[in-house]
């Protein structure tokens, strides 16, 4: 192959590396040879001959304009696998979790129904959950790509919000909520508040388009400012759980926030199955539902509830019968209390697995003097034991959940949470775990 000999039949080939051109009539190497991955085309507008500069080599942005093809289609070994292939103690930890995860799993059940009808109550389930999984119609669906989404049945803010979800939710439990990419985001956390969660984290699904670049991915509505090309998982919690003592309850920092994953291409809302590993991977409690679900969204391990599955399995004894204890009894949360590691709704993890995840820093020095928290509340009551220290506890929220005796000031203070000591207009707003929006209380520090 000749390069840089201008003619008929002839191409022009930039030759990788920081050298001068290759000159005529040399045969390429075989590290000069070019890969299948994409390159975005030379600038055309540019002499002939000469080799693009470093911006027009990496210029995925005009390859979008030009392709429709997102910048993040090029990011390469996006499987599990393959992320994880450099880090052996890692990748052993995520087997031995998707092994306890499947050995513990209770066989799939599903229940038929119109949620705008259905009333959810632990009177129906015979139990309350420790993982809510929901992902409501939201109307931007609809706007996404018309013509082909426009049968989506969509429901109103008003109406998600109206769910029962706070009388389902066990103490301590975890919502993951899925709200689009648009006003989503703001309705979301007013839903979470509404049903006695606390925001702690976004899960960001960022979605490629390999399959239909330039097809139901491009938004043509008048709705959005960009092409939006992600999806934000609002991820609440309910209750106190704290990393240091809990954890029979939640394994922390094994997954990340960031899911990249290929949008479905017919306009469907379908979800990526990356975001049950991470829910999996996290909470130990072994009751989960998911809302609003479909044929595709039946996993062992879940009890998933919607109007557009085709058929129903569920019952409620076989299905308890999974939390029980010896006597039939499931456990229960509420006042101010946390499950046993021995309580049977419990994923029972191994010394193995202990060993290989992270932990959080070990507890202080009873006597090392502690630091108050910051800005709320008087200096003087301010004052508690450094080694209850906020990153050792996840969240304090809820209705049911009462400050722990041994705390002279909410565990999340640290965090910009609001202190449950707070009363009036002060603890009316929405508030997330990174402190904006955060009330300030009145008083000296």
């Amino acid at each position: 192959m000749h390069l840089n000999q201008p003619g008929a039949g002839r191409t022009t080939q930039n030759v990788p590396g920081p050298g001068p051109m290759a000159t005529p009539n040399r045969e390429m190497t075989p590290h000069e040879k070019p890969s299948n991955t994409w390159m975005p085309p030379r600038n055309s507008g540019g002499p002939m001959g000469k080799a693009p500069s470093r911006g027009e080599q990496n210029d995925y942005s005009q390859n979008f304009v030009d392709t429709g093809m997102r910048p993040q289609n090029f990011i390469r070994e996006l499987e599990l696998t393959s992320v994880v292939e450099d880090y052996p103690k890692l990748r052993e930890l995520i087997q031995r979790k998707d092994e306890i995860v499947a050995n513990s799993a209770s066989p799939p059940m599903y229940y038929k129904c119109d949620l705008r009808e259905h009333v959810l109550s632990p009177e129906f389930f015979g139990t309350k959950f420790d993982v809510i999984l929901v992902d409501p119609p939201w109307e931007e669906y609809v706007h996404r790509a018309p013509g082909i989404t426009d049968h989506i049945e969509y429901w109103t803010f008003d109406e998600i919000m109206n769910l029962k979800i706070e009388a389902i939710a066990d103490t301590p439990s975890f919502i993951f909520l899925w709200v689009g990419d648009g006003v989503g985001l703001e309705q979301g956390r007013a839903c979470l508040k509404k049903w006695g969660f606390r925001r702690c984290e976004d899960i960001c699904w960022v979605k490629t388009n390999k399959k239909n670049a330039g097809g139901v991915s491009l938004r043509h509505d008048s709705h959005t400012l960009f092409q939006h090309s992600k999806e934000h998982c609002l991820m609440g919690i309910k209750g106190t759980v704290r990393r240091s003592t809990d954890g029979h309850i939640i394994h922390a920092n094994i997954d990340t926030d960031i899911i990249i994953a290929e949008e479905p291409t017919d306009g469907s809302t379908k979800k990526p199955e990356d975001m049950y590993r991470i829910i999996e991977h996290f909470a130990l409690g072994k009751r989960r539902l998911e809302l609003f679900g479909e044929d595709h969204n039946i996993r062992p391990g879940w009890l998933t509830l919607g109007k557009g599955l085709s058929s129903s399995n569920y019952n409620k004894e076989a299905h308890i019968k999974n939390f029980s204890d010896k006597d039939g009894k499931v456990w229960q949360g509420g006042g101010g209390r946390n499950p046993p590691p021995e309580a049977p709704h419990l994923v029972v993890t191994t010394p193995e697995i202990e060993a290989l995840r992270q932990k959080s820093p070990p507890q202080k020095n009873q006597q090392q003097q502690p630091m108050p928290p910051l800005g709320l509340g008087n200096s003087g009551n301010n004052r508690r034991n450094s080694s209850n220290s906020p990153q050792n506890s996840l969240a304090i929220m809820g209705p049911e959940s009462t400050t722990p005796a041994h705390w002279n000031s909410s565990p999340m203070v640290g965090f910009g949470l609001a202190d449950p000591g707070l009363v009036g207009p002060e603890r009316s707003g929405i508030y997330d775990g990174f402190g904006f929006g955060m009330p300030f209380a009145k008083g000296g520090g």
